[in-house]
């Protein structure tokens, strides 16, 4: 059966309502070794902190556990988990936005090799302390979730062997911000042959629109394969919030995620993924001739926009009816899409209601 786009289905505006916390600038390039700091000023006090935990990688297709207003979101695989052993993990005052690590550490920031187990150990010698003054958490509008963020605590990232934020089959790369008392069990995944085609093929169209390219995420990634999965759920579901009236920004924090969100979901009428991707990805397009362009095309060109989630769930309902979210991520608070209207309840059922979450 040849894919059909229906435009009609492509409902919901690609807005950015804020969400998660806020990175700073991406380190300078250089060089350090592993399990010790960066160059430069050594503290003259132990003002750090010993580091510690576990990072294990969890199938291709997996989300979760999230617990959002009260219902807990899993894949069904979310539980399998092997040990990621000789994955590098970062962890400082300095947040590294990148898909792989600064040839040098920003100063402060520590790395260590996770172990057979997937364990790792260091000691920082900074202070845990709050995020990064230029560029606070924000918090949605309505945070129906009661988010805190940590007062104080340390940027941590996890890159496994093979990870560049963009092929499938390998670790995708992961970027949080942790309280200083947390006990750190990290969980990384990586995407299917669509996804990264799915990437692939944005990557192609902000390149041909003076846009630069993307790199995975991993909690933007878990976030939208939980959306799309849960819309498949629910049939020919296309909303930004969920049932429970939460949205993309609230969502984000849930799974561990850190920037602004800008959401775009539609269903596509294919015989398979990518070419699900890619009549939702033709859609986005057609906005662009539109006075002013339209929220989905903004959003995807979207210049401050650093990391991407691309999920396709299905089919549903129809034989050949698939979900597709894309949750494109400002790791700072100086994203551009949006305002102060928030993410449009068009498209959704009846009850729920725009709350800008």
């Amino acid at each position: 059966m040849k894919p059909v786009f229906l435009a009609p289905l492509l409902l919901a505006l690609s807005a950015c309502g804020g969400g998660g916390g806020a990175l700073g600038a991406v380190p300078a390039a250089g060089g350090a070794a592993s399990g010790s700091p960066a160059s430069g000023p050594t503290p003259t006090s132990p003002l750090g902190a010993n580091v510690a935990g576990t990072v294990v990688r969890i199938p291709v297709d997996a989300y979760g556990p999230a617990t959002i207003a009260g219902a807990t979101y899993a894949s069904a695989d979310a539980m399998q988990s092997t040990p990621l052993a000789n994955a590098t993990v970062v962890a400082g005052p300095v947040p590294i936005t990148g898909a792989t690590p600064p040839a040098q550490l920003p100063l402060g920031d520590v790395s260590a090799t996770t172990d057979a187990a997937g364990n790792f150990a260091m000691t920082l010698l900074v202070a845990p302390a709050a995020p990064s003054s230029a560029a606070p958490f924000v918090i949605p509008q309505d945070n129906l979730l009661g988010f805190i963020p940590p007062a104080t605590g340390y940027y941590i990232e996890v890159f496994g062997t093979g990870t560049d934020g963009k092929s499938a089959g390998v670790p995708l790369p992961l970027h949080r911000f942790i309280g200083a008392s947390t006990a750190i069990a990290l969980r990384v995944s990586a995407t299917s042959a669509a996804e990264a085609g799915a990437l692939t093929a944005v990557n192609a169209d902000r390149a041909a629109n003076d846009a630069g390219p993307l790199i995975f995420d991993e909690s933007a990634e878990e976030v939208a394969r939980l959306h799309a999965s849960d819309a498949t759920t629910r049939g020919a579901y296309i909303c930004h919030y969920d049932a429970n009236d939460v949205g993309p920004s609230s969502r984000y924090l849930a799974v561990g995620g850190i920037g602004l969100t800008g959401e775009g979901v539609g269903i596509a009428i294919a015989t398979d993924a990518p070419s699900a991707f890619q009549l939702i990805e033709n859609g986005f397009l057609s906005e662009k001739t539109t006075k002013p362009p339209g929220g989905h095309f903004t959003n995807l060109m979207d210049p401050t926009h650093l990391w991407a989630g691309l999920a396709v769930s299905g089919p549903s309902k129809l034989p050949f009816n698939f979900n597709v979210d894309y949750d494109l991520i400002t790791p700072s608070s100086q994203g551009s899409t949006g305002g102060a209207s928030g993410y449009t309840a068009a498209g959704c059922p009846s009850g729920i209601v725009d709350n800008n979450s």
